[in-house]
């Protein structure tokens, strides 16, 4: 929310991906026993918790999920027939395995063994059916909890095109190794549909990751269709840990995989995944009969067990990180878990005993048209080369086809071919140019009329394709688009043949406007997919082409229904679009411009729709593109789009930048229950939404999400969001702000690392700080901002024994440098002020000194003085000597803004930046604290004390130059020798104490003055 200061609250939003880490991958002996494979890990969900935090939002999180399974956790317990299913009939999942290797022979390297496959097979078998050989390992405590999850696995019989299949793809991969990064790649090279088929891939994984797996969401309408989760969805494991014997690594024993699957059916990790691992006993597994653990296992003691939580450590569990020789059981809570993830959650349930598990029974003799290559339905020149992709589906071998082309009904060409296909064998054939017409109106058709000499084969219904072809002019750039008549002849694309895009016209701010709309609000077919593409595009002249558009939204106010759009780029003259690498791809509430309703979503102000732009620098290669608007309906509510237009160059921007953190200050005592962050607009949009990441020292990095509020150009807004600084001395602070409105273009992301130290040292008001004596700054402290590094440092001075001062070094003079005092208590005062020495020289214009105070031991700073440039020099020319105390400047400040009562947690600190390297140094020396304001005050001299005036009127002061703190007493003798005041005053050290004269009578007095160090007696005259 947006407070009166400025500043937005900013809440955090959790994903759910898994990651399994290895420090320890070779096979190697200790004391003569081959070393067991380790999981010497912990979950990395840095990267997946991003991408599903975009995809899925709120519905993607941890509470969220949970709250659905423990629903139908229930549910399932309380329906007998689900019951009897789980228990009574084996559950086959299908397996597809693939292979991504180096390009080495079958057998070698990562191109695993079919044995290897097989070995993982069955040990995934044996650990899901409780038929392990080491399930005698199980601890007796833990022997009545020890479950059988009745599921079973086998590698795939049929593949996704109906025809046998051995389960095995092998696909020679683009690198040589892949970290978390490359899922999506890794998915392109090889992926079969998620929900038909538990997906493995068998990869060479950078080090020090030897797995992964995507965690299930829930069955709500509208979030079954998540491309980017959908496409990723499965299980990664390293090849030397997959299976057993082959290729693995000697201490592999299959149970890499056992974990990922866990995962993937919904099992968390066992100790619950704390941040923290000092607060591992208040995060659990939302498994009832799993014991609380502290943190992960990465030993196996059977013998000399692990006791956390007030319990013994389940390290048998699957889900810990014990060696997979230690592994033994699952338990009867995850596998209530998994029984409710097969029986609700998207591409979950969908695999039980589908028809991947089934032997097929293909025909005899069957030649499919697959695809018209060519032409499709745009073209980019009139004549083409007809091309057509068949595939024998029979089990007969094919050996010749009579194909023939018909063009609106016309017979053009007939063509017999020879063939040699065996079932699953694939072929393109062509056929002699021929010239198009491209207006839209031309149907084009291929027939297979017979295969082997016969008439027709066992299966016709795939014998015959057709397209449309059409040919459109290029656009001229820039491009604006004209709705006034029609669509400016973009096509729509209607797969379904429901509702579609269409053009509208709006009283949009008063004014009729022209609009395309999609009506998901009446749109039953969930997922269905509706494109608007634009005529072809020549980007070669244009090489920084961006599209912007205003687009409006807003969702219906229902949890999972969600819709979504893509923007996509054709290359192959708009026949294909692919969604997976979509240069914009938002859904939910990254779609959202207005706020949710029930009610049908009609725009009515032009503040409803929001500024999108895409940037068209990666397709700057290709003469001839063509853009999508895609539409996937959720059943949701409403898109609106309008102002359409392609321009030559970048022209709109949006940016935030991180200018500094402005809470708690780099020097506090702790105390701080948010930090807050200073966000400057450095686009030229509006913005009102972005995302934050956030890592603090070497924690798991948090995602947050920011909306609600408006951002202008140039302007800036403070972010408060929940403290993370929870450590003694230094940490560390790792922002980074992306997607201002969700923007998905490049370089739009900015950083920001600060170190931040925590001091909670106090000193005695008043006080002085001349670094003597000493070799550290304790109990004062410094930091460097931005890097931690060579921040202001003692230096012990060659004119006098033991005399120190501190000292800031050019080597990171552009760095932010602080040092700051210890926490001290000016409740008492209502003034207060400090003088300090101050040598400098030859300081760049734009290097900052200045002084900062904290009412809050450092949680907040303000400014009390400032000096820039030449105001810091205290030498006209030439460089200071700190040895030579006439290149020092005696500076006063006035901290009377920090006094009064109340202001118990006071702190200052000098802090210098943006220098230059070419800076000389800057000293400080002799700081000290007075509880009063006076620039010119009374000196007596160090050790010493003064009454002034003498002779008094009105007033008489006593001043004080001790050289630390003292309790004083003060005695006013009369001439006849009556004490007629007899003050002690603690802590005294520099202060000056006032009586009024109107306490005595006119005359001499004797003035006692005693404290440890001083033993004074002094003649007072009053008049």
């Amino acid at each position: 929310m947006i407070r009166t200061s400025n500043r937005m609250r900013v809440n955090f939003c959790f994903t759910l991906f898994f990651f399994i880490l290895s420090f320890s991958i070779k096979a190697q002996s200790f004391f003569g026993q081959p070393l067991q494979h380790i999981h010497d890990e912990k979950c990395a969900h840095t990267y997946f918790e991003k991408l599903q935090e975009e995809a899925l939002g709120v519905y993607g999180s941890k509470d969220y999920f949970e709250s659905w399974i423990n629903g139908k956790i229930e549910e399932v317990a309380k329906s007998p027939r689900i019951q009897s299913r789980t228990q009574n009939d084996v559950r086959l999942i299908p397996v597809v395995v693939h292979v991504i290797h180096n390009g080495t022979p079958v057998g070698q390297g990562t191109n695993i063994p079919v044995s290897q496959i097989e070995s993982q097979i069955r040990i995934l078998n044996e650990d899901f059916r409780r038929q392990n050989l080491d399930r005698n390992q199980t601890p007796s405590e833990f022997l009545n909890i020890a479950a059988d999850a009745n599921i079973e696995f086998v590698l795939a019989k049929v593949d996704p095109r109906g025809l046998p299949t051995d389960g095995i793809v092998r696909v020679q991969g683009t690198k040589s190794v892949y970290d978390q990064t490359d899922a999506a790649l890794i998915s392109e090279l090889s992926s079969w549909p998620q929900e038909d088929y538990l997906n493995m891939w068998v990869i060479p994984l950078q080090q020090p990751f030897i797995g992964y797996a995507t965690f299930p969401v829930s069955d709500l309408p509208g979030l079954n269709f998540v491309p980017t989760q959908r496409e990723l969805d499965g299980v990664t494991v390293d090849y030397r840990y997959f299976g057993e014997g082959g290729n693995a690594v000697a201490g592999s024993r299959g149970r890499t995989a056992t974990h990922e699957v866990g995962h993937f059916l919904g099992l968390r990790h066992i100790w619950g995944d704390a941040q923290n691992p000092a607060n591992g006993c208040d995060v659990d597994d939302f498994v009832e009969d799993t014991p609380n653990q502290q943190t992960a296992n990465n030993s196996c003691r059977i013998n000399n067990p692990i006791f956390s939580c007030g319990s013994r450590d389940m390290t048998e569990n699957y889900m810990d990180y014990s060696p997979d020789a230690c592994m033994n059981l699952f338990t009867q809570g995850q596998v209530n878990r998994m029984n409710a993830v097969l029986e609700f959650s998207p591409r979950r349930g969908s695999l039980i005993n589908n028809f991947a598990t089934q032997d097929p029974n293909p025909p005899g003799l069957d030649l499919s048209l697959e695809r018209i290559i060519n032409p499709q339905d745009l073209i980019c020149e009139n004549t083409i080369v007809p091309t057509l992709e068949i595939l024998n589906r029979g089990t007969s071998p094919v050996t010749s086809a009579v194909i023939e082309i018909r063009l609106n009904g016309a017979l053009i060409q007939s063509r017999n071919f020879t063939l040699n296909l065996a079932i699953g064998d694939m072929i393109t054939v062509d056929f002699n140019p021929i010239t198009l017409n491209g207006n839209g109106q031309d149907e084009f058709q291929a027939i297979i009329t017979q295969v082997n000499g016969q008439e027709s084969d066992e299966n016709p219904t795939n014998n015959t394709l057709s397209s449309t072809p059409v040919l459109q002019a290029a656009l001229s750039l820039p491009y604006s688009i004209n709705l006034s008549t029609g669509t400016d002849n973009w096509l729509i694309r209607n797969p379904d043949s429901s509702l579609t895009w269409e053009r509208i016209s709006l009283p949009i701010s008063g004014t009729s406007q022209n609009l395309m709309r999609i009506r998901n609000y009446d749109y039953e077919a969930q997922g269905a997919l509706d494109f608007f593409i634009s005529p072809s595009i020549n980007l070669n002249d244009f090489p920084n082409a961006q599209l912007t558009f205003n687009m409006a939204h807003a969702p219906y106010n229902a949890a999972g229904f969600s819709d979504a759009m893509f923007i996509a780029v054709s290359t192959d003259c708009g026949n294909t679009f692919n969604i997976l690498d979509a240069p914009y791809s938002k859904e939910s509430f990254q779609l959202q411009t207005s706020d949710a309703i029930i009610e049908e979503f009609i725009p009515t102000s032009n503040a409803q729709f929001r500024r999108e732009i895409v940037n068209l620098e990666a397709y700057n290669d290709f003469d001839n593109v063509r853009i999508a608007f895609i539409a996937r309906n959720g059943y949701g509510n409403n898109i609106y789009l309008k102002d359409i237009e392609v321009l030559t160059e970048e022209t709109y921007r949006y940016k935030l930048d991180l200018i500094r953190l402005l809470s708690p200050g780099p020097i506090n005592n702790g105390t701080q229950s948010e930090e807050v962050l200073q966000v400057f607009n450095s686009g030229n949009l509006t913005v009102n939404s972005f995302t934050l990441d956030r890592q603090t020292n070497n924690s798991i990095t948090q995602t947050l999400i920011g909306t609600g509020f408006n951002i202008s150009p140039n302007e800036s807004l403070n972010l408060e969001i929940d403290n993370s600084l929870n450590t003694n001395g230094t940490s560390r602070l790792s922002y980074e702000i992306k997607f201002p409105n969700f923007d998905q273009n490049p370089n739009n992301k900015s950083s920001l690392i600060q170190f931040n130290v925590r001091n909670t040292n106090t000193v005695t008001v008043p006080w002085r700080q001349n670094f003597n004596n000493s070799t550290v700054l304790e109990p004062w402290t410094s930091i460097n901002v931005n890097s931690n590094q060579n921040s202001w440092e003692i230096l012990p001075l060659q004119s006098e024994t033991q005399n120190n001062l501190i000292r800031l070094r050019s080597d990171n003079a552009s760095d932010e440098n602080w040092v700051g005092s210890p926490i001290f208590n000016l409740s008492s005062s209502r003034q207060a002020s400090i003088f300090y020495s101050l040598a400098a020289s030859n300081q760049s214009p734009n290097t900052v000194f200045k002084i900062m105070g904290s009412l809050d031991g450092g949680v907040n700073y303000t400014e009390l003085g400032r000096k820039t440039g030449d105001e810091i020099n205290t030498l006209a020319s030439g460089v200071v000597n700190p040895n030579t105390s006439t290149h020092f400047s005696r500076e006063f400040i006035d901290l009377s803004s920090l006094a009064g009562s109340g202001r118990t947690n006071v702190r200052i600190a000098f802090v210098a930046e943006n220098g230059s390297p070419s800076n000389d140094p800057i000293y400080i020396d002799d700081i000290e604290l007075f509880l009063s304001a006076n620039p010119d005050p009374v000196d007596p001299g160090l050790g010493n004390t003064i009454i002034y005036p003498n002779p008094a009127r009105d007033v008489f002061n006593v001043t004080f130059n001790l050289r630390s703190n003292e309790q004083v007493n003060i005695q006013v003798i009369s001439s006849t020798g009556a004490i007629v005041q007899d003050i002690d005053y603690p802590n005294t050290l520099n202060q000056t104490y006032t009586f009024s004269t109107q306490l005595f009578s006119k005359g001499v007095f004797i003035v006692k003055i005693t404290s440890n160090s001083i033993t004074e007696t002094r003649k007072l005259i009053i008049h």
